[in-house]
């Protein structure tokens, strides 16, 4: 079941009928904005450019987001969590180090055992938070090398709207114990290739890590799957493109891709993928295509698409046995609505994010990668 072969053939450029909608409501909403005055737009902005949402907490650091403000919305979250566990990560942004340890002090003042796992990528610590009943990513996945912050996860899951309420707001905590820190090693790689079985034929492939946090796991598990890989891009320091693959031209990967059988590129938390074939980036939307494909091999029927992903993927799982619903844009909306209807597995075509609930709770690029 070749999704790439019938990509190149498709139009994937087609949306559901919901989406026009919303695409035009954002340039509508895009054209009254550039038209207003920079102390207008700052002025309704709320915490100057700090982005407050389910999907995190990120700003520029040392501007929109201090240590001060880590330190208030981790103490805050320690009220969230009821299994009295945490697993804490990081991406590679050259700040997250100093944050990761002061979020490790905010949660453990609140008698909290924390477990480091270090620089890992985000779909890893998805994973472990599963187990422990509780994690926190110091990221800011795809935005620019400036920005960083806080990702908070429960029961494996993004927090929702009422507990990033709670995150946001002073909370009164008992600080009678302090918790424990303790070093963690993943047992990710292992589990994803057990769920995802031996690749025949030994593939070449061209990983282009862009610096970010997939390094340490994503050739890992290509190799452990029979894969022959050729990283390129490995440290943030000499990479040649931006953190978000799919907004960048991968140039590098497009000519490393014809010298092997396909490339994939991530982003700086490993939770996107985007595909390069023959030195031609393909379309986001591939990588859900991927991903599906994958899954109904893998007996799946029941999927979750964003309104923003193509209609050739919901053409290609109905073609194969599948039934499809539409959720609203957003990997909070798709996993919302995973939730609600127990589907099986589930895609953002604007992000290259696809997700296997069976797995993880969220966009995991390096198991699609597999």
């Amino acid at each position: 079941m070749n999704f790439i072969k019938l990509s190149l053939e498709w139009d994937l450029n087609p949306r559901p009928n919901a989406y026009e909608a919303f695409a035009l409501s954002q340039t509508e909403l895009s054209r009254h904005v550039s038209g207003m005055q920079p102390e207008l737009i700052k002025s309704l902005s709320g915490f100057d450019h700090m982005k407050n949402s389910i999907s995190g907490i990120r700003g520029i650091f040392g501007d929109d987001l201090s240590l001060k403000d880590v330190l208030k919305f981790c103490n805050n979250f320690s009220a969230l969590i009821k299994s009295g566990k945490c697993v804490v990560a990081n991406d590679t942004r050259p700040s997250s180090n100093m944050i990761r340890e002061t979020a490790i002090a905010a949660i453990m003042q609140n008698g909290i055992d924390v477990f480091n796992l270090g620089m890992l990528a985000t779909p890893v610590v998805f994973r472990e938070a599963r187990k422990f009943g509780a994690g926190l990513v110091i990221t800011s996945s795809h935005n620019p090398i400036e920005w960083n912050g806080l990702k908070f996860i429960i029961d494996g899951r993004g927090i929702n709207e009422n507990e990033l309420q709670v995150v946001i707001n002073d909370q009164s905590l008992d600080k009678s114990k302090i918790g424990k820190e303790s070093k963690l090693e993943s047992n990710y790689v292992d589990e994803a290739a057990k769920l995802i079985g031996n690749i025949e034929g030994s593939p070449k492939i061209a990983v282009d890590i862009g610096g970010g946090a997939a390094k340490t796991v994503a050739p890992t598990l290509l190799e452990k799957l029979g894969c022959k890989t050729q990283v390129i891009n490995k440290e943030l320091s000499n990479s040649s493109r931006g953190p978000d693959p799919t907004s960048d031209k991968l140039s590098d990967l497009k000519s490393y891709s014809q010298k092997n059988d396909i490339g994939f590129a991530f982003d700086l938390d490993g939770d996107r993928l985007v595909v390069v074939k023959n030195g031609v980036k393909q379309s986001p939307d591939v990588t859900v295509g991927l991903g599906a494909a994958k899954a109904i091999e893998l007996g799946y029927k029941k999927f979750i698409l964003s309104i923003d992903t193509s209609v050739s993927v919901e053409k290609f799982i109905k073609e194969h046995g599948g039934e499809v619903q539409r959720s609203k844009v957003g990997e909070a909306n798709v996993i919302d609505l995973v939730l609600k209807t127990n589907s099986q597995a589930a895609g953002e075509g604007s992000s290259g994010g696809f997700i296997l609930p069976e797995f993880n709770y969220c966009r995991d690029g390096i198991l699609t990668s597999g």
